[in-house]
């Protein structure tokens, strides 16, 4: 697979698990640090699995572990975050 085609991937990757992750977030309901600190870890962890031992790729190859850990995530940190306001306001909201 063509590096960029790989990242793309990823990175289309993590804005679906935020998407899934800030509904049950906001459905569940979760506040505060706890909520972002799972999301956090839950979204760093899937993508390590999925490139390490799914994908089995060379990391080198991609600028390292760390490169690909971090590619697309700040983008779906704000889109988790805007899922789970909307959602958790909307059911939960008195």
């Amino acid at each position: 697979m063509p590096r960029d085609e790989f990242l793309d991937v990823i990175y289309w990757f993590r804005q679906i698990i935020a998407v899934i992750l800030g509904i049950i977030w906001g459905v569940v309901p979760l506040k505060g640090f706890v909520g972002i600190a799972v999301f956090c870890l839950i979204n760093a962890g899937v993508l390590y699995l999925y490139f390490s031992s799914f994908q089995q790729i060379d990391e080198e190859e991609y600028g390292g572990t760390w490169e690909l850990t971090k590619e697309g995530f700040m983008t779906s940190f704000a889109l988790f975050l805007v899922v789970w306001i909307i959602f958790y306001t909307a059911i939960h909201y008195d």
